[in-house]
C-alpha cells in the first residue's frame, strides 16, 4: 500500500476508481467544498472513512499547512504480458529519484502518453513524492515492472519500436520519424541507459546542447522529447 495526500490527489484516485484502502479526514482542516464532494463520492463507494482530530492529522501529514484529507491506497503493477503496448510510452531503466519519476509520468500524461514501464532497479513510482510529483498521473497511467531480460524478449517477439536517449548519438531527437506506436528509453540519471538495452533500441537520440553543462535533469528531458513526439502527432 502507499499514502496519498491532498485535496486534489485524493480526489483523481477516487475519480479514476483507483483501489482505495480507506480516506482519512480531518473537520477542522478540511473546509474547501470539492473536500466534502470528495467524502460524499467515497461514501457512495463504500471506501472506509476515518475521522481524526486536527492534531492528529497534523502529526502524519507530510504537507505544511495540510488540508486535512489523506488516504492509503493499493499499488497496481502490471507485466509485459497483461498490457498491449500501443500508442506512446515511456520505459525508464534503474532511474532513482522519485521526484523525477513523477514529474516523468506528469510529462507523460499531458503529452497523451498510455504507460510507463520500468525496467531493472528503479525507485518506487508509489513513493509520497512520485506520487506528489506526478500532480495525479499515476492514478491514470499503467505501470509496468520488467526485467532488463523480460523487455528484450518483448521487444524481439513483438519489434515495438524504441528510441533510446543516449549521451552516445550524435543523432538529434529532431531527426527522427516517430512511429504511433514506440516506447521511449531512458536511463538513470548519472549512467543513462546500458549498453544492453541500447543495442535493442531501433534509433538512439540526443538533445543537442549549447552551453556549458553538459546533461539535463531526466525529467526536463524526457518532457522535451516526449513533447516533439507528442507535437508530430497533432500536425499530422
Amino acid at each position: 500500500m502507499f499514502y496519498i495526500e491532498g485535496v486534489r490527489h485524493v480526489g483523481e484516485a477516487i475519480l479514476n476508481d483507483f483501489p482505495l484502502e480507506y480516506i482519512i479526514y480531518s473537520p477542522e482542516l478540511l473546509t474547501a467544498d470539492y473536500g466534502q464532494e470528495i467524502l460524499a463520492i467515497a461514501s457512495t463507494k463504500k471506501i472506509d472513512l476515518i475521522q481524526v482530530t486536527s492534531d492528529i492529522f497534523n502529526s502524519f501529514s507530510m504537507k505544511e499547512g495540510p488540508h486535512g484529507i489523506a488516504a492509503v491506497g493499493h499499488e497496481k503493477y502490471f507485466t509485459l504480458n497483461d498490457v498491449e503496448i500501443k500508442g506512446l510510452w515511456i520505459a525508464l531503466e534503474n532511474i532513482q529519484d522519485p521526484g523525477n519519476m513523477g514529474s516523468i509520468m506528469r510529462s507523460l500524461d499531458g503529452a497523451g502518453g498510455k504507460g510507463v514501464i520500468l525496467i531493472g532497479d528503479s525507485t518506487d513510482p508509489y513513493h509520497p513524492t512520485a506520487v506528489r510529483s506526478s500532480t495525479g498521473a499515476i492514478f491514470y497511467l499503467p505501470i509496468i515492472k520488467s526485467t532488463i531480460t523480460e523487455f528484450i524478449r518483448y521487444k524481439n517477439r513483438t519489434s515495438i519500436f524504441c528510441a533510446g536517449s543516449s549521451c552516445h548519438s550524435n543523432t538529434s531527437f529532431k531527426e527522427v520519424d516517430y512511429p504511433n506506436s514506440m516506447v521511449l528509453v531512458m536511463g538513470s540519471e548519472q549512467k543513462g541507459i546500458t549498453e544492453i538495452i541500447e543495442r535493442e533500441c531501433d534509433v538512439l537520440v540526443n538533445i543537442p546542447m549549447a552551453g556549458k553543462v553538459d546533461s539535463l535533469n531526466l525529467a526536463n528531458a524526457a518532457s522535451i522529447v516526449l513533447f516533439e513526439i507528442y507535437t508530430r502527432r497533432i500536425k499530422t
